[in-house]
């Protein structure tokens, strides 16, 4: 019951973080990227703290720990979101989608280094299988895949600090619980934000004033993309470990792109449905024990 609770909140965070990609391409047409990225994280410190503290779920924080609290934040989502943000503004949802979705491919790597824990053959295969979906979905039927050279450097720079992120991630979720985690991340990340939009976007904020077409996504990014998402996600890595959680992330590119079509109305290829059948199988694969069927 554990982990098919584990495997519903992976999936879930996987939707909002999708979801995200659209709602930050929809507040980027009103304000600058750190405007967006600090008052996502005010409103989702403010929350995360205020329930953290109120329900008495905000663990204290041991001395020594305090240094892989502040890595934490420094690569995600200070590293993660100034790459993922500055990325999208140059890119389009779906291309920024489909470079996060890397990030599975190199985690179990970085689970075998820092923690030792084996690769298995269905690991490597659905992963592999799966990022062949992906690419899939983005290319059209001469594969051509068309993105600002600068847009998809801000993205790797993002993929990278994700993959920091989750090692790190993956130690302090046994001796933390999610809401004193998620709740310390945001709030150290903030300390990173805050300045650089005072120096850099605060006058152009205050010229554009408070526009609800910019407000809504924003609101919708803290609440889902910076709460409900993360606290969801380290749950799962928690029970699933970070390689099982983490190849999940390859359906994120996937969900953009239905969700773009349903709402923003562009259209898919037939070739695209075919990568949206082998993503699902390569995160199926990926699942499967060694002695599995």
């Amino acid at each position: 019951m554990q982990k098919t609770l584990a495997y519903i909140a992976v999936v879930f965070s996987m939707i909002f973080w999708a979801f995200s990609f659209i709602w930050s391409k929809g507040a980027l047409e009103i304000y600058g990227p750190l405007t967006i990225l600090t008052f996502r994280l005010i409103i989702a410190s403010i929350l995360l703290l205020s329930i953290s503290k109120a329900t008495g779920l905000l663990n204290p924080i041991k001395k020594q720990d305090w240094k892989f609290f502040f890595l934490l934040s420094f690569f995600e989502p200070f590293l993660y979101f100034l790459g993922e943000t500055y990325g999208l503004n140059l890119v389009s949802p779906t291309i920024a989608a489909v470079m996060i979705a890397t990030i599975p491919l190199f985690l179990p790597y970085m689970a075998w280094y820092v923690f030792g824990e084996r690769i298995t053959k269905f690991k490597t295969f659905g992963t592999v299988f799966s990022f062949i979906g992906v690419l899939l979905v983005m290319v059209n039927y001469n594969m051509e895949l068309n993105a600002n050279i600068w847009g998809i450097l801000l993205l790797l720079l993002a993929v990278a600090s994700a993959i920091g992120y989750t090692a790190l991630l993956n130690k302090l979720s046994h001796n933390y619980n999610v809401f004193t985690i998620v709740s310390w991340q945001s709030a150290l990340g903030l300390i990173g934000f805050a300045p650089l939009f005072a120096l850099i976007e605060l006058p152009d904020t205050l010229a554009t004033g408070w526009q609800w077409a910019g407000l809504q996504p924003i609101l919708l990014l803290a609440i889902f993309g910076s709460m409900l998402a993360f606290l969801l996600y380290t749950h799962s890595i928690k029970v699933l470990g970070m390689t099982r959680s983490g190849v999940f992330t390859n359906g994120i590119p996937v969900l953009t792109s239905l969700f773009s079509f349903l709402l923003l109305g562009e259209q898919l290829l037939t070739i695209n449905y075919i990568g949206i059948a082998i993503v699902v199988g390569g995160l199926f694969l990926s699942q499967l024990r060694e002695r599995g069927r």
